[in-house]
């Protein structure tokens, strides 16, 4: 893959990232104060944790996008397919790591959404600003790149919409 259709697919990526960001935020505004605290089905999270959830990713990753990397020798995009494929087959549970599980039963919708915006801005803030093309090991994906990461946060947002 050259160099030339990588940065037209992050474009793409980076747009549709908007798209989802967009449609999560509206989501997350429709619930009403008491629904964004309600448990749909025993064993599930409320809208308000699933939203603090990503928010805590999202911050998470940010810092990881900082990690000083290594240049990327082949496709700077290898795992996105598999990403894509593991995160909106919907068969698939996962056990969220403890550092960003949702900490609280009750939350205030407004702060909620403003956290969540502002974990979105600070995540683009770090892709527009880093070296995307650069491989960084981090505990929960290994060695990866940052346009790799990137992915992820696309695909698992897009998870938890679908949940939501």
């Amino acid at each position: 893959m050259n160099i030339t259709t990588t940065e037209l697919n992050t474009k793409e990526l980076f747009a549709s990232y908007d798209k989802t960001t967009t449609e999560l935020l509206q989501l997350i505004a429709s619930f009403s104060k008491k629904e964004i605290n309600t448990i749909p089905y025993e064993d599930s999270w409320t809208a308000a944790q699933v939203a603090t959830h990503i928010t805590k990713s999202n911050t998470s990753i940010a810092h990881a996008m900082y990690i000083e990397g290594k240049a990327v020798e082949s496709n700077p995009e290898e795992r996105a397919k598999e990403l894509k494929d593991t995160f909106l087959d919907f068969n698939n549970k996962f056990k969220s790591p403890e550092f960003i599980l949702p900490t609280q039963d009750t939350y205030q919708k407004e702060t909620v959404i403003e956290d969540l915006k502002k974990s979105i801005t600070q995540l683009k803030n770090a892709a527009d600003n880093v070296n995307l093309f650069q491989i960084i090991n981090v505990p929960a994906f290994g060695e990866i790149t940052k346009l790799e990461i990137f992915h992820f946060v696309l695909y698992h947002t897009q998870r938890h919409i679908h949940q939501l």
